[in-house]
């Protein structure tokens, strides 16, 4: 692979891995005072790395150029690996660079990250500057979301020739649901606690002892004998979100860092990083039932 010079203004993502805690992410300036050269390990078996297809990458060598750039930084953890990450925006995809450790980086203090550890022919050094800061305690009402039992019955003739776990009868019970056949008696029923006659009392076909073709014990003569006709439905427990609102109290917090590092072989320094960020988040003390 051949490796494009950088010039001019490009941008560089530089993540570090810290012990675990939220990434933060900086904006600043990367300096290459000489020319960095990074050696990268290659995965196994792979001979040839084409930028955006796959993720096939063989050992190879980048190296980056003086220059000035202006520089993101992306301090956490990646893919649960300590590992720190260079992208340089001077191509399309930008050129990656990946530094792997097992020390920890500090949030608020200094680090070191020794030539042996990281696999390169330079030492990486420098110092992280943290404060949090927290607002005042608010309270409002907010959107929520919760979960209620619901009892579901279907037609159980209806259901006949289904697999209780095909993809068909999920969608017509998904489609009845949204539908509320259920509620509206059209998908299935509970059974009268009574027996309903059918149409017409004539001989044959309402109860009583007169004459018909079709006698028929507890009804008299009918063509139908029983206590009912109705199919026996079968039902089952569903969890169904519902939306309501609870109160709250919170506060945001905000850590704001510096960093300043440099690239090191011996008493030389081949390049270095400033740069600063922040990171807000939303902390809740208190959060009623939602309802």
């Amino acid at each position: 692979m051949k490796q494009k010079h950088l010039a001019g203004v490009g941008a560089v993502v530089l993540m570090a891995s810290l012990i675990g805690c939220d990434a933060i992410i900086f904006s600043g300036v990367f300096n290459v005072r000489e020319a960095l050269t990074i050696t990268q390990p290659g995965d196994d078996n792979c001979q040839e790395y084409i930028p955006g297809h796959g993720s096939c990458k063989p050992a190879r060598t980048i190296v980056l150029q003086p220059g000035q750039f202006t520089a993101r930084a992306d301090l956490g953890l990646s893919s649960g690996q300590k590992q720190i990450r260079l992208e340089v925006d001077n191509a399309n995809p930008p050129t990656a660079v990946e530094l792997n450790f097992n020390s920890n980086i500090p949030t608020n203090g200094h680090f070191l990250l020794a030539a042996a550890q990281i696999k390169q022919n330079f030492d990486l050094t420098g110092d992280i500057v943290t404060n949090v800061t927290q607002t005042q305690q608010q309270s409002a009402i907010e959107s929520c979301t919760y979960e209620v039992p619901q009892t579901v019955c279907r037609n159980a003739e209806l259901l006949k020739g289904f697999d209780s776990d095909s993809q068909a009868l999920k969608d017509l019970t998904a489609a009845a649901d949204s539908l509320g056949l259920e509620d509206k008696g059209l998908f299935g029923s509970i059974p009268q606690s009574h027996p309903q006659p059918g149409p017409g009392f004539g001989p044959g076909h309402g109860p009583g002892p007169g004459p018909g073709p079709h006698s028929g014990p507890g009804f008299g003569p009918g063509p139908h004998p029983g206590p009912s006709q109705h199919p026996q439905p079968v039902c089952h427990t569903q969890w169904v979100t519902r939306y309501g609102y609870q109160s709250v109290n919170f506060y945001y917090e905000t850590t704001a860092s510096n960093i300043t590092a440099a690239f090191l072989q011996g008493n030389k320094t081949l390049a270095d990083y400033q740069g600063n960020g922040s990171n807000t988040k939303k902390v809740y003390t208190y959060q009623s039932s939602c309802q």
